[in-house]
């Protein structure tokens, strides 16, 4: 399979981003299939986006508890992906919820 098959078939895989839908991934990956030259794509450019895919830096180099729930703002993490999941359900919260640092 060519690298730029290769590199297709990846990008069409490549989950959609809802939160962005005008800024997808998988779009970027398959306008460089398409306009590099096939020997300019390099095995190790299909090696690093399926990388990106599994996860694998992840799994390398793991993230300690202390740098997860930083001294300052223990729960900032915490927040940031509850407002991630509130966004997807198309939740929003209203100016003093905001103002006042309410979350639910």
């Amino acid at each position: 399979m060519s690298a730029a098959r290769a590199l297709k078939r990846l990008a069409s895989d490549w989950p959609k981003d809802p939160i962005r839908p005008h800024l997808q991934f998988g779009e970027l990956l398959e306008y460089i299939a398409e306009s590099t030259p096939a020997d300019k794509i390099s095995t190790r450019t299909i090696g690093a986006v399926k990388a990106l895919e599994g996860n694998e830096l992840m799994k390398k180099y793991p993230i300690s508890p202390k740098m997860r729930s930083p001294a300052s703002f223990p729960q900032h993490y915490d927040r940031l992906i509850l407002s991630h999941k509130n966004a997807l359900q198309g939740k929003s919260r209203s100016f003093l919820q905001v103002l006042f640092g309410i979350y639910k």
